[in-house]
Order: structure tokens, then sequence, then C-alpha cells
């Protein structure tokens, strides 16, 4: 049981998952809040620059 637990508790090749997991689930959280802090901004740029452009 002691060697079991020893092995478990040195056995880290899931550790990395987890932190590319964390990594994702951060920028996911950044972007959301990027698009609610700007997103009204953007959408009214490019209608602005939209109606300005001649259309073909």
């Amino acid at each position: 049981m002691k060697n079991f637990l020893l092995k478990l508790w040195k056995d880290d090749d899931g550790a990395e998952m987890v932190e590319w997991a964390i990594v994702v689930g951060l920028v996911v959280l950044a972007a959301i809040g990027g698009y609610a802090l700007l997103g009204t901004k953007v959408a009214q740029t490019v209608s602005k620059v939209a109606t300005t452009l001649p259309s073909s």
C-alpha cells in the first residue's frame, strides 16, 4: 500500500493536461470579458464603416 501511494504521489502525467485546461479556461474568460466590454463599440464601429463605404 505504501508503494502504491508513493507511486501515485510521484506520478504527474495528468498534471500537464490540467494546466492546459486552466489556461484554456482563462483565455475563454478573457475573451468573454473582452467581448462584454467592447462588443457594442466594435459593432457600432463596424456599422459606421459599413455605411460610409460605397456599395458596388
